[in-house]
C-alpha cells in the first residue's frame, strides 16, 4: 500500500519536477514547493480515507421498492411505473453501486448507479448509466441543512445536451427523489419523481 501511495505521489508532482538541462539557471522562485515522501504519503492516504459523507452514503444498503412517475414534459400526464433497487457498499465503503429493475412506457430496463463523496472538493458525487444508452451521465452536488443533496450536471439524449438536477431526500426507510430536466422555454422542470421504501437486504 505504502508503495502504491508512493507511486500515485511521484505521478502526482511529475509536472513540478524541473527539467533537466536547460532550466538549471531558472529562478529558485518558480519551483513548487518539495513534499517529503511521509508527507505526501499521508496526505494521499486522507484523500482516500472513507468519512462521515461516506458512511451516510452507507446507509441506503439494502434492497427497495421503487415507485417513479415520469412526463417528458409540462404539459404531458404523469406515467406511473414500479421497480427496484439493490444497494451494496464497494471499494472498501468509498462507494455505494445501485443496480436498479424498472419499467419505462412497458419496456423493462437497467440501470447502474454509482455514488460517493469526494473529498477534494467536498461534493458527493454520481454517475448513472443504462440499457438505453451507451454513456455515463455524471453529476455532483451538496448537501442541505434537511439533509437533501442537490445534484447537478449535465444530461444527453436524443434531444443533446444540457443542464438536469437531482434532489435527492433520504428518510431512514424511505427515499425521495426530484429530477428536473432543462426544456425550453420553460426551464427547470419536474420530469420524474421516485418513492422507495427498504424492504430488506440487498438481493
Amino acid at each position: 500500500m505504502r508503495r502504491a501511495f508512493t507511486l500515485m505521489a511521484a505521478v502526482t508532482m511529475l509536472p513540478f519536477l524541473p527539467f533537466a538541462g536547460g532550466c538549471a539557471s531558472a529562478p529558485a522562485s518558480t519551483a513548487a514547493p518539495a513534499m517529503d515522501e511521509a508527507a505526501m504519503t499521508a496526505q494521499m492516504e486522507k484523500m482516500a480515507a472513507p468519512g462521515p459523507e461516506h458512511r451516510r452514503l452507507a446507509e441506503g444498503v439494502g434492497h427497495w421498492e421503487n415507485t417513479y412517475r415520469m412526463r417528458w414534459s409540462p404539459d404531458m400526464p404523469w406515467q406511473e411505473s414500479k421497480g427496484s433497487t439493490d444497494t451494496t457498499l464497494v471499494l472498501g465503503g468509498r462507494y455505494i453501486m445501485e443496480r436498479h429493475h424498472f419499467d419505462v412506457m412497458g419496456m423493462p430496463m437497467e440501470g447502474l448507479g454509482l455514488n460517493g463523496f469526494d473529498n477534494q472538493s467536498g461534493e458527493y458525487i454520481s454517475m448513472w448509466a443504462d440499457t438505453g444508452s451507451t454513456w455515463w451521465t455524471t453529476s455532483r452536488g451538496k448537501a442541505g441543512p434537511d439533509g437533501s443533496i442537490d445534484y447537478k450536471g449535465m444530461m444527453t439524449d436524443a434531444a443533446g445536451t444540457r443542464p438536469f438536477r437531482m434532489v435527492v431526500k433520504p428518510s431512514g426507510d424511505n427515499l425521495h427523489i426530484d429530477m428536473y430536466d432543462t426544456i425550453p422555454p420553460a426551464g427547470d422542470v419536474l420530469v420524474m419523481t421516485i418513492d422507495s421504501k427498504r424492504t430488506g437486504p440487498a438481493r
